[in-house]
């Protein structure tokens, strides 16, 4: 593997204390595969992937362990980790606004990639810089380089940041959200380049998103989060034709379908994601908006049991294989 992260544990000091928000996250990638982590907003995703890539930010508690090609990412030096951030491990973050520098054009931050993390001079950088923005199919590059983060819009900068990232053709790409701003036509380019770069290249992918379209036509394998914790793991095929969790139940069956009637209510999950502070440690976190919920839910937090080969579900309803 690639990337294995083991027991992955993230805490920030809040008022009366520390409060979690990653409870022992397990999960790995390895060479040419995507592995998508999916769930509702503050179960977590976004943290695990920081946390491992040393990006948590201060006040943070990290533990647990994370191997990247055999380093230990958990504790690793800061300097070591800014030589493999960009490098072999390229990073697309959500927000394109604050990931670009205001006062560079595009030219000189992509540029600036090669030559920290390759040596390359900098007319090689820009000719390779200018190449990358025509894999991506971003229209005039010549005029692009030329330009400021704020004379572009919110896609054109997202797709910056993905040539950005795939500049030194990383062994492994981390993509939060990477599509959000992109329009239906874009984002099926961007997903193109995602698919070729596993195919031909063996990049790895980790892929957060709340799209369980874009998770569905890119990824291997899916992992479910709730509440800090991976509920359920599975191939994605089998994932979408059979999940087991109630949790990832819920998440599909409130995903708009084109076979549904246009009149149809669409279905939701009741409550409300739980509060990070709030959730139980030895119970299942999911037992307040669970329709299969049992008293034994909320006697021990339940441990993930293999339903089928690579299928790992976290919920005392499933049955082992």
């Amino acid at each position: 593997m690639l990337l294995v992260v083991s027991g992955l544990r993230v805490s920030y000091p809040a008022p009366g204390g520390r409060v979690t928000v990653v409870r022992g996250a397990d999960f790995a990638v390895e060479s040419g595969e995507c592995l998508a982590i999916v769930g509702e907003s503050g179960s977590g995703k976004s943290q695990a992937l920081l946390a491992t890539l040393g990006l948590a930010g201060p006040g943070a508690e990290v533990s647990g362990s994370a191997l990247f090609e055999g380093e230990e990412l958990v504790g690793m030096p800061s300097r070591r980790l800014q030589q493999l951030r960009g490098d072999r491990i390229g990073l697309v973050f959500q927000d394109s606004i604050t990931g670009l520098t205001p006062h560079m054009t595009v030219g000189e931050q992509l540029a600036e990639v090669l030559v920290v993390h390759r040596g390359a001079g900098r007319q090689a950088a820009r000719a390779e810089a200018r190449e990358m923005l025509e894999v991506l199919q971003i229209p005039e590059p010549d005029y692009r380089l030329g330009q400021y983060p704020h004379e572009l819009s919110g896609g054109m900068r997202q797709r910056i940041m993905i040539a950005m990232a795939l500049l030194c053709r990383p062994s492994l790409l981390v993509a939060d959200e990477p599509t959000t701003a992109l329009d239906t036509t874009v984002q099926a380019a961007i997903l193109r380049s995602f698919a070729k770069l596993k195919q031909h290249a063996g990049t790895a992918l980790i892929l957060v998103s709340h799209d369980l379209g874009v998770v569905a036509g890119l990824a291997d394998r899916v992992a479910v989060m709730y509440a800090g914790r991976i509920v359920e793991m599975a191939p994605a095929e089998r994932l979408f034709a059979a999940p087991r969790h109630p949790y990832t139940q819920g998440l599909l069956a409130s995903t708009p379908r084109l076979d549904r009637a246009p009149s149809a209510p669409l279905p939701a999950i009741d409550g409300q994601p739980p509060d990070p502070a709030s959730v139980p440690e030895e119970a299942c976190a999911f037992r307040p908006r669970c329709k299969v919920a049992r008293p034994a839910c909320a006697a021990g937090r339940p441990p993930p049991v293999e339903v089928a080969p690579g299928h790992r579900v976290a919920c005392l309803a499933a049955e082992p294989a």
